[in-house]
This record gives structure tokens, sequence and C-alpha cells, in this order.
């Protein structure tokens, strides 16, 4: 493996980050729950895209499609309905999200959502088993 390993804190202010890197305001409790944001909420908010939109309106559009990518497809939680704002931290600086070890992550999660799945009042398992 060749790369950056995925790793980040969870003791940010998620509004603000996301305020400041998806140019959206959330009223807590409705998108943003402790440090997840709701991927529906996400996919109605930050679509569609101005004809005409800023370079901050792109990078902003990008990493909310990214995000939505992680929760939805890499990396979904068992409802598939939650993106962890810990990867909104790694997409602060599009031009090194390439450099991160992103396969080792998605194996990463399986493997620890197969770990909760052993539990026997397990129903259900995440990630894209």
């Amino acid at each position: 493996m060749d790369g950056r390993p995925i790793t980040g804190a969870t003791y940010y202010d998620w509004e603000e980050m996301c305020e400041q890197y998806l140019d959206v305001v959330s009223p807590k409790g409705e998108a943003i729950v402790g440090f997840t944001i709701m991927l529906k909420w996400l996919q109605d908010n930050m679509l569609p895209l101005p004809s005409e939109p800023t370079q901050q309106q792109l990078e902003a559009y990008c990493r909310a499609y990214l995000l939505w990518l992680i929760g939805g497809v890499l990396m979904p939680d068992k409802m598939e309905n939650w993106v962890h704002l810990m990867y909104l931290t790694v997409l602060v600086d599009l031009d090194q999200v390439r450099q991160y070890i992103w396969g080792s992550t998605c194996l990463t999660m399986l493997y620890k959502e197969m770990c909760r799945a052993t539990d026997p009042d397990a129903k259900t398992m995440g990630d894209c088993a």
C-alpha cells in the first residue's frame, strides 16, 4: 500500500465545517446528528449546480458528491442514509484526495462491520458486504 492513511479527529464543530467546506447550513438535528450527515439532505441541498458556478461552489459540490459516494457506495452504514463527517476533513484539499489509501479504508470498514455482525443481536451489517 502506498499513500496516506485516512485518519481524523471527530471533535470538530461539524456545522461550521459543513458551512465552510460544503457551503450549506443545516439546522442542528435536521441533517447533522453527532458526527454524521444525512445523505438525502446532502443530496437535496447540493443539487442542482448553478449554470455558472464559482470555484468555491464547484469545490463544495465536489466535496458533497465525494461524501455521498463514500457514505452511499463505498462505506455505507447499516441504513445507508448517513455518512461520517470525519471524511470531510480529508476532502478539504481536493488536490490531496487521491493521495489517501481508500481501498484499505474500505477493507477496514468491511472488517469492522463483519466483527459487529458476529453479535447475536445483530440483524444487519453495514458496508459493501
